[in-house]
């Protein structure tokens, strides 16, 4: 029988000695927050809140009480059911998404320039066409392309015209939440609809070390009341705002995640809920933040296994990215290193697909191989099975030192089993030649034009579109120039 391959960072006594930790900074230091709606609520489910300041504890009863109601099981929905997002994952494994907020675009003709709401359609498109990548997170559009006061809920607005599949949201202002929601509200059918089945999911985020402000409060505040999905989020720098090591950082920013997971459940017990640490760190001679760095690998594969095994809660982290600015040697080793361990470290999802430049820039190319990366990935996590058949024992003992295992029904029966990925050469030098002496880049190009060429967009109903547009007004009466 196949096992899924495993790569942990933790023993079970350091997943329960952080655990420790991360309930004992909740319940002594706690967190600061900026939102008396929340912090009204925190207070009557049992929180030590001190309103003046935005002080807020959870003793350990709470946190327990709160831990008990995250669901074990949910489905992030898709505008398409068929690509609606099952947790647990069925087979073990991990679904995938792209890049959040990257504001620059790097096409395949090698131009580089601010994200317009035209490329937005383009990535969505390509998103849809890749197989191995699962939801779509929002670009974060040029201000020339759209008004600056509400490009994320344009963007969305885009979004949801040509998504297929299920979409992170970011929310830039706090104003700009509720109707980020209505947008989804509207696509899904209803808010009942939505609530039935989230076709989008937030990102919350905290501000290391241990503040939320009144934005992402809100937002979080919002999806309780929508029903809809949150994935909290921390995003420290190692050596800036969070502890210099691997394990100090996990640390915080798995506190961070949990403050927000419990407060949600306090808020509306059952949310879905999925831990995100988006860990960076700052190099300490260059001053410049990172996301590649081994050690910040490290540090998140010790948040997925706290999360993933110390709590079985789904967890989410980097799984893809590179600090590059070209998608050169040190972007191909830096991701492909990322993803094989956050995999193997059992995160249930693995972020960043398509990004360059610490997540900055946004590449087609780059989401083309990513995809690709992602299949050796799966093949490789879901290990071996060893019995007589797979090993071809009949055939091997009846070797009489003249025969070829090419024409054996064996071969037949099991060479399709082995991955076949377009971006990957897989010829003799001559006949590479012979077809122009592609490499990854030029391959990566042919998959792109030959998904432009055979693209059919999905068709959303007039009256959902005149809706959201109805929405979009709105939004731009009162926020545009405000």
């Amino acid at each position: 029988m196949a096992r899924t391959l495993t790569a942990k960072i933790l023993t079970p006594n350091e997943i329960e000695f952080m655990k420790e930790k991360v309930e004992t900074l909740l319940s002594t230091k706690g967190i600061k927050i900026d939102h008396p709606q929340v912090m009204e609520i925190l207070q009557k489910a049992g929180a030590e809140v001190e309103p003046a300041s935005g002080s807020v504890k959870f003793p350990k009863a709470v946190i327990a009480k709160a831990l008990q109601s995250i669901p074990k099981s949910f489905t992030l929905a898709a505008p398409d059911p068929q690509y609606d997002l099952h947790f647990p994952l069925p087979d073990g494994k991990f679904y995938t998404r792209t890049c959040t907020g990257g504001m620059n675009y790097l096409t395949e003709k090698g131009e580089y320039h601010n994200v317009t709401l035209e490329e937005v359609t383009e990535w969505i498109q390509l998103v849809n066409s890749l197989e191995n990548i699962n939801f779509c997170a929002l670009p974060s559009t040029s201000a020339k392309s759209v008004p600056g006061e509400a490009v994320d809920i344009h963007t969305l607005r885009t979004v949801l015209e040509h998504s297929k599949k299920h979409i992170w949201v970011q929310p830039y202002e706090a104003a700009n939440v509720k109707y980020l929601l209505d947008l989804a509200a509207a696509r899904a059918g209803g808010k009942e609809e939505l609530r039935k089945r989230p076709i989008i999911s937030f990102i919350t985020c905290s501000v290391p070390p241990f503040q939320y402000k009144y934005m992402d409060m809100e937002a979080l505040y919002q999806c309780c009341l929508y029903g809809v999905p949150i994935q909290p989020c921390s995003l420290p720098a190692a050596g800036a705002n969070a502890p210099v090591t691997p394990q100090g950082i996990a640390l915080l920013a798995s506190a961070e995640v949990m403050a927000q997971i419990i407060m949600a459940q306090l808020i509306t017990p059952g949310l879905p809920v999925i831990a995100t640490t988006l860990l960076f760190a700052m190099d300490m001679m260059t001053t410049y933040t990172l996301q590649s760095p081994i050690e910040t690998t490290m540090g998140r594969m010790a948040a997925m296994q706290l999360f993933e095994e110390g709590y079985d809660i789904r967890a989410h982290s980097y799984g893809s990215g590179t600090d590059s600015f070209l998608l050169d040697g040190q972007c191909m080793a830096e991701r492909t290193s990322l993803t094989h361990m956050l995999a193997l470290a059992g995160a249930s999802v693995l972020g960043g697909a398509g990004q360059l430049e610490v997540a900055k820039t946004i590449s087609p190319l780059q989401l083309i191989i990513d995809n690709d990366i992602f299949a050796m990935t799966k093949k490789l996590l879901g290990g071996l099975e060893i019995n007589d058949e797979i090993m071809a024992w009949n055939e091997i003992m009846e070797l009489t030192g003249k025969e070829s295992f090419i024409d054996m029904d064996h071969t037949f029966d099991h060479f399709r089993d082995s991955l076949r990925l377009p971006t990957f050469n897989r010829d003799s030098r001559t006949n590479w030649v012979k077809t122009g002496s592609k490499d990854m880049l030029a391959r990566a190009k042919d998959v792109y034009q030959t998904i432009k060429e055979n693209y059919e967009p999905i068709a959303v109903p007039g009256d959902v579109l005149r809706q959201m547009d109805e929405i979009i007004k709105q939004a731009d009466k009162q926020l545009v120039g405000s």
